[in-house]
């Protein structure tokens, strides 16, 4: 026992490497396996309301939609519009669907235009938007 060597410092040092090396992994996959993965992504339509049309706009009557991105983080969201029977409704990109990228909580106006078609009777459209996480 008298001729025992004892190990080097450097072999303290490495040995405590070892030991924080494995404690920040074990760490790092904890925190990636219980975070959440994704935002929910939903998007509140509110009601149709009429608007006056702007000039030039070709349009018999005008309606406004606003959607809310009512989710936890950036939303993207795809409008679309259905026109009542005996109309036709577009929104202002002239297509019966819009693109909508929302931040958290935030609201964004859709401009409606309805023309009738060959009748005399005009009706609001309606709007449903699907969303997914950005």
């Amino acid at each position: 026992m008298a001729g025992e060597a004892r190990p080097a410092p450097a072999y303290y040092i490495a040995l405590g490497l070892l030991v924080v090396g494995l404690i920040g992994g074990l760490s790092l996959i904890l925190l990636l396996t219980t975070r959440s993965h994704a935002d929910s992504a939903t998007v509140g339509v509110g009601s149709v309301r009429g608007t006056p049309c702007a000039e030039g706009g070709h349009a018999t009557s005008c309606y406004q939609v606003t959607v809310t991105n009512t989710g936890d983080g950036a939303a993207y969201a795809l409008c679309e519009v259905v026109a009542a029977p005996g109309t036709q409704a577009t929104f202002e990109n002239g297509s019966e669907s819009s693109p909508v990228n929302l931040f958290a909580g935030e609201p964004r106006d859709l401009m409606i235009r309805v023309v009738a078609d060959g009748s005399d009777t005009l009706a609001e459209p309606s709007v449903t938007c699907s969303a997914t996480a950005n």
